[in-house]
């Protein structure tokens, strides 16, 4: 009996987890579906270094999915979307970086750090955007798994395999653009889509026709979800939330839309107000990070649009949420 006991409750947990991955893979979909909109922009002409760092951070997402880590996942889906936000309002500039301070066995830190040191500081935004931002990427997601109690090794190596890897290639580029001295590293406005044409050599261009492109807003499924009949916030869902504030807090012109919802235990109005109150806790918390109000719009749906059945306590726990949809972006 006890033996049919652990089997029964190992079923439930595979179960969640299977549910927890589908509903991140959804999210990782979204964020990738953003990021083919960007391109139809040429957002990645414009601003290749944060539209790279975009994709690479989505990678992230998905490799700490495939690791059961949702509060990771969704972090790093929030990572990508605030990289994509600026680079649609083209914002060609170096994000900070935190760099890490440990004795790690079988790591390198202090030549990575030297090395991403260096090539911050010698153009590589320029030079070298798109090995420059892959790096940073998982870097950011280095030091995210050291900030665990118990770290995956194989993340850990993984994570610091594909920053060193692509840091060596910027710094060859740097390098070469150094001593060569070209035009990328001379300091002067540079563009990869750009090209200087001397003025007798220009010629009198048609006007094309501009490309159709799709006006659809971003969307970044970063759900908070809460215990039954309860509001207050989930310690586990707090890094999540101050990726958030980073993310408003780097890109002023973003407004959002909280939306909480229920399962469908209790009455409706009981379940209107709940969702409400699951909706202002989590603006509380941006508003108190320092997000002005005026920029958060929010909003309780109760008994209604589930994203999964109610039949089983996780399906509940699934519907429990609250969500952020971006309702304003730099650029469209």
């Amino acid at each position: 009996m006890k033996r049919l006991g652990l089997l029964l409750i190992g079923s439930v947990v595979a179960f969640s987890q299977e549910v927890s991955q589908l509903r991140l893979l959804e999210g990782i979909s979204q964020m990738q579906k953003n990021i083919e909109i960007a391109k139809e922009k040429k957002v990645d002409k414009k601003d290749p270094y944060h539209f790279e760092k975009a994709k690479a951070t989505k990678d992230v997402s998905y490799i700490l999915a495939s690791n059961m880590d949702e509060v990771g996942s969704k972090l790093f889906m929030v990572k990508s979307f605030n990289a994509l936000s600026k680079a649609l309002s083209e914002r060609f500039e170096l994000d900070e970086i935190n760099f890490l301070n440990k004795n790690i066995p079988s790591i390198d830190l202090a030549s990575i750090n030297s090395k991403l040191k260096y090539v911050r500081e010698n153009k590589a935004l320029n030079c070298a955007p798109l090995e420059l931002a892959r790096a940073e990427a998982y870097y950011e997601a280095l030091s995210y798994e050291l900030s665990k109690p118990n770290p995956s090794y194989a993340n850990l190596m993984e994570f610091y395999n594909k920053a060193f890897a692509d840091l060596n290639l910027a710094l060859e580029k740097v390098n070469v653009a150094k001593e060569g001295r070209l035009e990328c590293y001379t300091g002067e406005a540079y563009r990869p889509e750009e090209a200087k044409v001397e003025p007798s050599e220009r010629k009198e261009e048609i006007p094309k026709e501009k490309p159709i492109v799709k006006e659809e807003p971003l969307m970044v499924r970063a759900r908070v979800h809460f215990d039954f009949d309860r509001y207050n916030i989930k310690r586990e869902y707090i890094p999540l939330l101050n990726e958030v504030v980073k993310a408003l807090k780097e890109n002023p012109n973003v407004r959002v839309r909280i939306e909480g919802y229920t399962d469908n235990i209790g009455p409706k109005a009981y379940n209107d107000r709940l969702a409400l109150k699951r909706a202002k806790a989590v603006k509380d918390y941006l508003v108190k990070a320092g997000i002005p109000e005026d920029r958060i719009e929010i909003v309780g749906f109760g008994k209604e649009r589930y994203i999964v059945s109610n039949e089983t306590s996780i399906g509940r726990l699934t519907n429990r949420r609250v969500e952020f949809i971006v309702i304003q972006v730099p650029g469209q």
